[in-house]
């Protein structure tokens, strides 16, 4: 009986472990010397500590070579030099959005301020939601011309993320995580909605699914 319960706890953990997957820029250093190695260790342990993602590893090989892809995969960085690997990371992290917000952290935001909090995921990023920036493309002023299209371009960006998270979400069968991003994805761009209508419906459905939903969405609130 006992082993019974047991071997359930340790389902329920797994469970919540696949949960907690969060998609992280990876630094993979192969080979090179000790302090080359250290140099980079520090720079993305240090920035891991204080809570950004980023994911560290190391391989054995003969000279340097340090790779850093973004958290969809895609490779930003290739190649010996330890300080330019630190920078692509560090510039990789800042463009990232916070999860659920629609502005980049690469956008500089001057007239526009008061929008960093309000576009996010899970209210309309259509319609009337983008009324301000469009018409600021009819300004006179450059610089506000400049930072309205990069609010539009940094929400069609997360758009395009969010779309590949899915997929990969349905791939993996990841069902707490696929069912937050269709919401955050049906919810912010309700035009769309029957893109995912089959998959919301199944998934909300789905008591695993919305336990994992759930319990991602309470742990967000603790890091606050």
């Amino acid at each position: 009986m006992n082993r019974v319960v047991l071997c359930a706890a340790c389902v329920g953990i797994l469970a919540l472990g696949a949960l907690a997957r969060e998609r992280k820029v990876v630094v993979t250093v192969e080979g090179g010397d000790a302090e080359e190695v250290a140099f980079v260790r520090k720079n993305a342990k240090g920035y891991a500590a204080n809570g950004h993602p980023v994911s560290y590893a190391e391989k054995p090989g003969g000279g340097l070579r340090i790779t850093v892809t973004d958290p969809n995969g895609a490779e930003v960085y290739s190649g010996g030099d330890k300080n330019a690997a630190v920078v692509a990371m560090v510039e990789t992290l800042t463009s990232l959005p916070v999860p659920g917000q629609l502005i980049g952290g690469g956008v500089v935001l001057k007239k526009f301020k008061q929008y960093q909090k309000k576009l996010v995921m899970g209210k309309s990023a259509e319609g009337f939601a983008l009324a301000p920036f469009k018409a600021a493309l009819k300004s006179k002023k450059p610089a506000e011309v400049e930072e309205a299209q990069a609010i539009l371009d940094s929400i069609e960006k997360a758009k395009a993320r969010l779309a590949e998270d899915i997929k990969e979400d349905l791939a993996a069968d990841d069902k707490g995580m696929a069912l937050r991003d269709i919401r955050w994805y049906v919810t912010t761009w309700p035009s769309e909605r029957k893109t995912y209508e089959a998959d919301f419906k199944r998934l909300s459905a789905d008591p695993e699914a919305v336990k994992a939903e759930k319990a991602w969405f309470a742990a967000q609130k603790k890091r606050r």
